[in-house]
């Protein structure tokens, strides 16, 4: 059987067509293939800085939450050993005496104990405190700022001179933990006068908690 030439020329078209379909739908295959993969690696970029994004977020609210603590906590007080105008003279003592300063003039946070005459920290923080002490007439004074049973600071006078009254002071900036107590001692072998004046005074606050 023969085959004309239009029909061998017919054929050899369609066939070139159909080489030619195929081969652009294993081109268009690879390319789709290609633009699922790369939009997976953009996924997972995406969901990678959604993470990082989400774990600073946080990081920041636990600041927020902390400052937002920090402004809240205020922690301040002073006190006086006396507020009726009796005149009195406490000590001379054979030892150490721990002072207990009764009349409080403030105490927010109610973090200082008139009864023990201990400051206990309720937050960890930098924390200043100052003390005063009047001199009686014929002895000499000196107390201690202590913090946990170890002496911080100190102040000291003699008898004072034809004026007959004196005043001693110090004052210290600490780093305290939450429990620790500070309180002021008076030395062994000294006095404190106070007359209801008010001139006898301990007070502390809070500089800044970490």
């Amino acid at each position: 059987m023969m085959i004309s030439p239009k029909r061998i020329v017919f054929f050899c078209f369609f066939f070139s067509l159909c080489v030619a379909e195929l081969h652009g739908a294993t081109d268009s295959e690879i390319s789709f293939w290609d633009t699922v993969k790369d939009l997976k690696q953009r996924l997972e970029l995406t969901e990678a800085q959604v993470q990082s994004l989400k774990s600073q977020n946080e990081d920041l609210e636990k600041q927020v939450e902390k400052i937002t603590k920090e402004l809240k906590t205020v922690v301040a007080f002073t006190a006086t050993l006396q507020t009726e105008n009796l005149h009195e003279v406490i000590g001379p003592f054979p030892e150490d005496f721990t002072l207990k300063y009764e009349n409080v003039i403030t105490n927010d946070g109610i973090a200082y104990d008139p009864n023990t005459g201990m400051f206990t920290a309720p937050v960890k923080g930098v924390y200043f405190f100052t003390f005063v002490i009047f001199n009686p007439w014929k002895n000499a004074t000196g107390a201690k700022l202590m913090k946990n049973g170890e002496m911080v600071v100190s102040a000291s006078d003699n008898p004072p001179g034809e004026d007959t009254e004196d005043t001693t002071s110090n004052s210290v900036t600490l780093l305290l933990e939450p429990s620790d107590t500070v309180y002021m001692q008076m030395f062994a072998n000294r006095a404190v006068y106070t007359d209801g004046n008010r001139r006898n005074t301990f007070s502390g606050f809070l500089l800044s908690a970490k």
